[in-house]
């Protein structure tokens, strides 16, 4: 008779260190270029950036990637891919009309890039891209790996 086992569902410490660290360095990143668009008169001062927050996971037979952009226009996002297999993601959240007197501003603005080395294996040819509810979904397909094939080879005799 088989034993019934309780499987506590207890998180991983690494799991939540990986997480922790993610969200630092995302904050620190966001900072950074908060800090780096105020800073001198130079280039970086006209400069608005910001990372927005992005899945990459595998459904079926699709590398799937989801970036959160709310009220950014799906007409200002740019989507490229490089021979190299790098997928940029490009776009442009702006300072809407008739908001000219915030008391407190804590979402981003501006111009954002993001770039993504894809995994071996998946096919750029046919990359499909929709933008719904604010979330941009990018579903890439997996190229079919090749089937290992068998024949028998005939022994003749000397």
């Amino acid at each position: 008779m088989a034993t019934l086992v309780r499987r506590e569902n207890q998180l991983s410490p690494w799991r939540e260190f990986d997480r922790a660290f993610n969200e630092l360095t995302r904050i620190m990143l966001r900072d950074l270029a908060s800090w780096l668009s105020t800073w001198g008169d130079g280039e970086y001062s006209t400069r608005r950036t910001w990372i927005p927050a992005t899945d990459i996971f595998r459904k079926g037979e699709h590398l799937v990637i989801r970036m959160d952009i709310p009220r950014v226009s799906p007409e200002s996002v740019e989507v490229t891919v490089d021979s190299e297999g790098i997928l940029t993601i490009k776009g442009e959240r702006k300072w809407e009309e008739g908001e000219v007197d915030a008391l407190c501003c804590e979402r981003y603005y501006g111009s954002f890039e993001r770039s993504i080395q894809l995994p071996e294996g998946v096919n750029t040819d046919h990359i499909e891209a929709t933008y719904k509810d604010g979330v941009l979904e990018l579903r890439i397909p997996y190229r079919e790996a090749p089937k290992p094939s068998q024949r028998r080879i005939e022994v003749k005799a000397g």
